[in-house]
């Protein structure tokens, strides 16, 4: 058991953005544009999502702007059991949703950004009439969702040097609901549910430098700090055995802590001619920050074995990828771009709440952009080869050995308005 429900929250502390299909902490862009041009944004970026992907880029923009961003996301997540059953999440459909905003103060020399994103999320549903031990291996219901508030400020220090630096205000709601085997504890009793429930919030910072060292030719360095969430709230279990009361209770207080990670963004763009640019982009992810994590329920410790935390062996992770737009006129804009993640998940600590291999997203975009206003829309495909796991702790044991399949649709739709 102590191992089941160490699994079950780490994973949820660890998934960044089922909303944004990810397996780790690599997050995909929010805005149409930036999802177009995945792989080469962080030096050609210019609409207002740049506020959070690479702030010195909102000094490109003359007026003030409004962006609002949505997207329908569609899942198809699968695990196959080895011998066993095979199980897929049941609710395919998300729907995120971010805004920017961006307010030149000295135009070209001065401006401030805010924004406000879901950077990271979980949203797992898996069909309760789950047989065998996956029933008690794997939650029915898991959510975590975070908002990501992003206030920046970017200045040009030369014609050819600028510098921003922002505030990462995150708060994270996390929810994972299970069913509970008490006659492990007492032969012959009912099965009932375990809840967990916390919030909190986190303060990061993060910075970013461009340099145009030659014409035409762009760098951009991002650099962001690990977000430390600490989460309270309650443990609940219901249709415990009146045996059990008394040593334990339906209802206690639950702590723990989630660490998002810090990175390095590189970024190289480069105007081949005036229609025409393209992107190079490079990131390391230090997703092994979260390396302990911290299980705390009151008065119902001893239902973890007396444990108080656990510890996973998250890898440091790299994406890479390059991004391209080519301009037909004044208003009308084509795009496409290549992202690879690498994956971050050894198979002694893989879950099926985060079903996760080294990830491609392969996006096209067009762009439309008037006096006053833009529209933007992306679809993207974000592959997952099949991954085969052997070994993967859980218990009962070899629940989660089998093959997974994971891959999502996107379709990304931004307005902007310039005042």
């Amino acid at each position: 058991m102590k191992t089941r429900y160490a699994y079950v929250i780490f994973a949820l502390g660890l998934a960044t953005a089922a909303a944004q299909a990810s397996e780790t902490f690599s997050v995909i862009p929010d805005s149409a544009q930036a999802l177009s041009i995945v792989g080469g944004r962080y030096a050609n970026l210019s609409d207002a999502s740049a506020v959070r992907v690479a702030p010195a880029n909102i000094l490109k923009m003359e007026k003030s702007e409004l962006l609002i961003n949505t997207a329908m996301w569609h899942s198809d997540i699968r695990f196959e059991q080895n011998g066993g059953q095979n199980v897929r999440i049941n609710r395919p459909w998300v729907f995120p949703a971010s805004m920017y905003f961006v307010q030149p103060l000295l135009p070209g020399r001065l401006s401030f950004g805010l924004g406000v994103s879901t950077p990271y999320g979980l949203a797992a549903y898996y069909p309760k009439g789950m047989g065998g031990g996956l029933r008690y291996a794997l939650p029915y219901e898991a959510n975590l969702m975070t908002v990501d508030i992003t206030p920046a400020l970017a200045v040009k220090i030369t014609d050819d040097l600028s510098f921003a630096i922002g505030l990462d205000i995150l708060y994270a709601d996390l929810t994972m609901k299970q069913f509970y085997a008490w006659n492990n504890i007492i032969p012959g009793a009912a099965e009932g549910d375990i809840k967990i429930h916390g919030q909190g919030w986190g303060l990061g910072a993060y910075a970013g430098i461009n340099w145009t060292f030659a014409k035409r030719h762009r760098l951009a360095i991002i650099g962001r700090l690990p977000v430390k969430v600490n989460l309270s709230g309650d443990f609940k279990a219901s249709n415990m055995p009146p045996a059990l009361i008394g040593t334990f209770s339906e209802s206690s207080s639950f702590k723990s802590d989630m660490t998002f990670p810090a990175s390095i963004s590189v970024g190289y763009g480069f105007d081949v001619t005036d229609r025409f640019t393209v992107g190079f982009d490079f990131k390391w992810a230090q997703n092994s920050s979260h390396d302990v994590l911290p299980l705390l329920i009151g008065n119902n410790q001893a239902l973890l074995g007396g444990s108080t935390s656990t510890v996973f062996g998250w890898r440091n992770s790299l994406d890479f990828g390059t991004g391209m737009s080519y301009q037909l006129n004044e208003h009308w804009a084509l795009r496409g771009g290549y992202l690879y993640s690498e994956n971050s998940q050894p198979a002694n600590s893989y879950t099926p709440l985060v079903p996760g291999n080294d990830r491609h997203v392969f996006s096209l975009g067009v762009g439309w952009r008037g006096k006053t206003r833009g529209v933007d829309l992306t679809y993207s495909c974000v592959y997952y080869p099949a991954r085969v796991i052997s070994g993967a702790a859980s218990n009962p044991p070899n629940q989660y050995d089998g093959t997974y399949k994971h891959q999502w649709q996107v379709l990304a739709l931004s307005f902007t308005q310039r005042f």
